[in-house]
This record gives C-alpha cells, sequence and structure tokens, in this order.
C-alpha cells in the first residue's frame, strides 16, 4: 500500500553563529536524518524528551519551516520542492494542531471569523456555506452554534483546544500533525480530548503523526510509535511491540517512568545520568552513549544506523 506521507533522512540545521578566525559555521542540528512513513488511517507517535526535534519534525513537514535536507512526500508529491501556488493548495489536505490552545487563536477575533479565515483564504463556498460549515463543525467538536459569536477569552482550556481542532477541520484534512494537544490541558479535560481526536479518525478515515512525550497518551492513540533522541530516531515500532519489548537502552528508561496504575507494582525504574547533550556539539558515535548503562567501546566511536532486527521492529543500537 502507497504511504499517505513519506519522510525520507529529513534534516534541519539553524544556523547559530560564525567563528571569526576558523570562519566555520556553529549549526544547531535539531533533526539529523529522519525517515518514517504513515499509512491512510494510522496515527504514529514520535515521543522524546523536550529538545529532541519532535516540533521541528512536524513543521518541516509542513514547510512551516523549511529543512536544510531531504525529502516529505504527501501522496507522491515532495513537499520541499513545491512552488508556493502548489504548497497553498497542499495545505488543504495537511493541517496542524499547536500546543498552546490560546497562542494559536486571535484573541481580537471572534471564533467564527477565525474558523471561517481558512475557507475564505482557499476561496472555498459563499458566506452562508461558510457560516454553514462553521456550525457544522463546532457542533461537532462538542460546541453550540451561539460560540462563534464569543472571543477566545471566554472559553476555558478545553474549549480552546476544541476550537483549535475545528479550526483544522474547515478545509476537510487527510493528515493532521498534532503537537502535544493535550499537554496543556488538565488532566479531567485530557481524556474528553483524545477520544475526541480517536472519533474523528474513525469517522473522516484521518491520519495523524502524534507529537508527545506523554507515553500514556501515546500507548492509547497510536499505531506505531518512533522513539527520538537528539535530533534523530533511535526506535520504531509497532504500539504493542514497543511497550512489551523496548530494544533501544532510551526507550526502555522512557517507559521505566510511566507511574504504574496497580499498588505494589515493582517495576524496576531506569535512571539516565546527565542530561541529553547539546545539538550544536553531539557527541562522537552513538548520541546516548554519554548517558547509556551499556556503552562499549565501539559506542564511542560510531555511529549506529537504524535497522530492522524482526519484522517491522527497527532500532539504532551496537547492543541489537
Amino acid at each position: 500500500m502507497q504511504p499517505l506521507l513519506t519522510v525520507g533522512l529529513l534534516k534541519k540545521y539553524f544556523p547559530l553563529e560564525r567563528r571569526i578566525f576558523s570562519g566555520t559555521q556553529v549549526m544547531v542540528r535539531a533533526i539529523d536524518g529522519v525517515s518514517f512513513e504513515i499509512q491512510k488511517g494510522e496515527t504514529l507517535g514520535l515521543v522524546g524528551e523536550s529538545g529532541s526535534g519532535k516540533t521541528t519534525v512536524g513543521r518541516c513537514i509542513l514547510r512551516l519551516i523549511k529543512p536544510t535536507a531531504g525529502d516529505v512526500l504527501f501522496d507522491n508529491m515532495n513537499v520541499t520542492r513545491l512552488p508556493s501556488s502548489e504548497l497553498k493548495q497542499l495545505r488543504r489536505r495537511m493541517q496542524i494542531i499547536f500546543q498552546d490552545p490560546y497562542g494559536c487563536l486571535t484573541p481580537r477575533m471572534r471564533i467564527g471569523t477565525i474558523l471561517k479565515e481558512p475557507l475564505q483564504i482557499h476561496g472555498i463556498g459563499t458566506k452562508a456555506e461558510q457560516t454553514d460549515r462553521v456550525v457544522t463543525i463546532l457542533r461537532r467538536v462538542g460546541l453550540r452554534p451561539e460560540h462563534m459569536n464569543r472571543f477566545p477569552h471566554e472559553f476555558s482550556g478545553g474549549q480552546r483546544q476544541r476550537i483549535a481542532i475545528a479550526r483544522t477541520l474547515m478545509v476537510n484534512p487527510e493528515l493532521i500533525i498534532a503537537d502535544e494537544p493535550v499537554s496543556a490541558l488538565d488532566v479531567s479535560i485530557q481524556a474528553q480530548i483524545i477520544n475526541l481526536l480517536v472519533e474523528l479518525q474513525r469517522e473522516l478515515g484521518l491520519s495523524y503523526l502524534l507529537i508527545s512525550h506523554d507515553l500514556s497518551v501515546v500507548h492509547y492513540m497510536c499505531d506505531r510509535i518512533a522513539v527520538m533522541y537528539l535530533g534523530k530516531i533511535v526506535e520504531m515500532t509497532s504500539r504493542s511491540d514497543l511497550y512489551l519489548n523496548p530494544l533501544h537502552p532510551y526507550t526502555q528508561a522512557l517507559l521505566s517512568a510511566i507511574p504504574e496504575p496497580k499498588t505494589g507494582s515493582k517495576r524496576e525504574k531506569i535512571l539516565l545520568g546527565g542530561e541529553i547533550p547539546s545539538p550544536i556539539n553531539p557527541p562522537d558515535g552513538c548520541s546516548f552513549h554519554p548517558r547509556c548503562n551499556y556503552k562499549m567501546e565501539a559506542c564511542t566511536r560510531v555511529e549506529p544506523v537504524l535497522k530492522g532486527v524482526r519484522n517491522s521492529h527497527y532500532v539504532s543500537c551496537h547492543l541489537r
């Protein structure tokens, strides 16, 4: 089956400064050779610590920021090379839910105006049809038609996130990049938003790239999971395989930190020393070796490649 989205060796380096005497450019390697696919109707989870490059991947896919290298193929169209006119049309099919549901809504615009804006930009429908579309989508995300006359500050955090989701649905997208869609919400509201996203996927056939650091949310929503560390994917497999048999030491440490709901659980906690290295000057060899409890001499010299070790389970580690 042809994937809906194919990301190949995607890189994004941000220039930081130029050294006067050497003349070399100092670069922040936000993402450094990321590759994955998403099938139609599938949810891929992208997890990792803050600073691992997850959000940058999502924004490069949509070309909100321009990649340094690599390819992003959406339905066989190379997003990284499309001219602006074609990119505008393609963005009807790819949308994003931002992490902050208040910061992404213009505070001086009424909700109805905010939701109509995508339709106006793309020239979809008459004014009456646009209003009908707003009413339909508001109901679909659990809000009332009269809410379209209010301003963002008049809503709770959960309601604002529903509005943000409604805005992504206005142009009937096929792929939604959900960047930490519930991390800014109260725990009691998170489940409602997660279930809404799951229902929308089932009813509309949506595909998701779910960016999150919450492994419980990822386990509930995702079909497959990719684990990122310092701009690279270090492990990728199905949800069940990752949770039952994690192979990379970093993945094992992440999973050990998930709180156990059962009293008396004896899951061993894996504590990592130090912090994630700087993407300006990543370590030689395996980028995880300064924090790894199993590092070997080869880990400090040779960078491991992401390889398949069994059916659809990929890992980047010299131990495997």
